[in-house]
């Protein structure tokens, strides 16, 4: 697998070394303080429903720059409703092939300039109470910064360049790489 950012490679390498039984490892496998230098970048949503996606965890460089997303919120809240489907289908297709997901998304900060970000997903066993997880590294990409287009709410705006899908031995039969168009062809 090819990533954009180091920290994104370094992700998907610690992520597999996890052990696990059957295709995901376990929440409890998965110890944040052995990669310290992730911790900053990381998400954890935990898949209640088709309406409620909680943010467990949210690391402190994405709280700092993304400030309507905090724990405990729902992830949905923050999704565009032109966006919703699209973002329910891909998330529970990693819980539920089980799989990962890489892209690359503009997105909007708090001091309103958008940055452009590599995003990886990877599904985590939930052995507390049974709803899946997945574990996000988003990091940023070097990428000028820039205002969103005027008009755009700022909740709205998430403009998604590419999403692939990422075969963790489970296959990819139920999924298809979605592809969107890039800030050339916008």
């Amino acid at each position: 697998m090819d990533f954009k950012h180091p920290k994104s490679a370094e992700f998907y390498r610690y992520w597999l070394d996890l052990p696990r039984d059957g295709f995901a490892p376990s929440r409890d496998s998965f110890r944040p303080e052995q990669i310290p230098s992730l911790l900053p970048n990381f998400m954890i949503y935990e898949m209640i429903s088709d309406d409620y996606i909680k943010i467990r965890l949210l690391g402190s460089n994405l709280s700092e720059k993304f400030g309507e997303a905090c724990e405990g919120s729902n992830y949905l809240d923050l999704v565009g409703q032109e966006r919703k489907i699209q973002a329910l289908q891909a998330l529970w297709s990693v819980v539920n092939q089980p799989c990962g997901i890489v892209g690359v998304v503009e997105q909007v900060m708090k001091s309103g300039l958008s940055v452009c970000l590599e995003t990886v997903g990877l599904p985590l066993l939930n052995s507390n109470d049974g709803n899946p997880l997945i574990l996000f590294q988003k990091n940023e990409l070097d990428c000028e910064k820039r205002l969103p287009d005027e008009g755009s709410e700022k909740r709205d705006y998430l403009r998604i360049y590419s999403r692939q899908f990422i075969d963790i031995g489970a296959g990819l039969d139920s999924v298809q790489d979605l592809i969107y168009p890039s800030l050339t062809d916008a």
